[in-house]
């Protein structure tokens, strides 16, 4: 992000409280690096052993034994070698944060979005406002550390030319299944599955993060549309898409008694809130020559919130010729598809949480400038 400037008539900090913060982020780290590396190990390692012993009672051959084994190791070593430049960059962003972000670099002097009626987007000869509210929804995310390369290849040729994977360390990037029940807003009531990658935009001197979403997959038409039209997103429209609460976790995907669908399963657990906490997405909007790239801002609050490492997200992938895979309109590549590729389907995620309730904001989109 930009240096920020501090607000005005606030206090100058002393040299005394930015050693303390410092020697504070710095403590942090340390116990968090420790504590994720404990985590990840133990639950990887305790994984093996559990998969060994059901393989070797179900008379599975010693060689395929082996190579499962291999496998989940070198995943363990891949998610080790994310987490000292995750944690580090999680520090570095508490000791940047201020309570005014400016994102001024990212916008130009005109025609910073695209032209609304006013203040209102017509969608489906309706009006939709800007900003967009969300008054009431639950959210559960896991997070996965994938292979950059996959990544890189799963954005397209064309938006290669603009963004690249984050590079977490070790060549993995993280990617984000989300699932959110929207039951009061502006786009409607129902549930959505969301996979997006994090990426930076080629050329940009803040190296800002970015969501950039691989798929989004709604029960409406309406969701769609507003999507398109607003910030350039294409949504897939699944009528078979549900989302399903039991007492300790929810699952969100295609219901089905013959076998595997496409779903997640979180659980639900927390009791810390958060108040207006900013993410980016990036999107493309346009055709042709006029096709130009756009970032947005969303701003999040809830309660009943709690975050975990690795835990114990159920996902499942079905197979595109079921009818179970979520590619419903027969142009987007199939959701569990595009998931098989990042070989995620036996793996717990490396971090995961849940929201019960939550209000968001959804900002307009604004033309991606860099300053010259």
């Amino acid at each position: 992000m930009p240096p920020i400037l501090s607000s005005a008539g606030s206090p100058r900090p002393s040299r005394s409280d930015h050693l303390l913060r410092v020697g504070e982020m710095a403590l942090r780290f340390g116990a968090e690096a420790y504590g994720q590396w404990w985590t990840i190990a133990s639950r990887n390692w305790g994984y093996e052993v559990d998969r060994l012993v059901r393989g070797a009672m179900t008379s599975v051959p010693p060689e395929a034994l082996l190579r499962d084994v291999v496998s989940g190791y070198v995943n363990c070593l891949g998610e080790l070698a994310t987490i000292a430049p995750s944690a580090a960059e999680k520090a570095a962003m508490e000791l940047t944060r201020r309570p005014d972000a400016g994102l001024e670099p990212y916008i130009g002097d005109e025609h910073t979005g695209p032209e609304p009626d006013g203040e209102i987007f017509q969608v489906d000869g309706k009006p939709f406002a800007m900003p967009a509210r969300v008054l009431d929804a639950s959210q559960g995310w896991a997070m996965f550390f994938v292979d950059i390369k996959a990544a890189n290849d799963a954005l397209g040729e064309e938006v290669r030319e603009i963004l690249s994977a984050f590079d977490a360390g070790g060549g993995r990037t993280p990617l984000m299944i989300v699932g959110v029940d929207y039951r009061n807003s502006d786009f409607g009531v129902y549930p959505e599955f969301v996979v997006a990658l994090t990426v930076t935009v080629k050329g940009d001197p803040a190296k800002q993060l970015f969501a950039y979403y691989l798929a989004i997959v709604v029960t409406q038409e309406f969701t769609k549309e507003a999507a398109r039209i607003a910030w350039g997103l294409e949504k897939t429209v699944s009528p078979k898409l549900a989302v399903r609460y039991a007492a300790d976790n929810v699952l969100f995907g295609v219901p089905s008694r013959k076998g595997k669908a496409l779903s997640i399963r979180f659980p639900r657990f927390g009791d810390a809130r958060s108040f207006d906490l900013p993410t980016f997405s990036i999107s493309r909007r346009g055709a042709g020559t006029e096709r130009q790239t756009y970032w947005a801002m969303t701003t999040k609050s809830g309660s009943g919130e709690g975050t975990q490492i690795g835990g114990t997200v159920r996902l499942e992938l079905g197979r595109s010729g079921d009818g179970l895979c979520l590619c419903a309109d027969g142009k987007s590549v199939c959701v569990c598809e595009m998931l098989h590729r990042f070989d995620i389907a036996d793996r717990l995620p490396a971090a995961n949480g849940w929201t019960e309730r939550q209000t968001a904001v959804y900002g307009p989109p604004r033309l991606l400038d860099f300053p010259r």
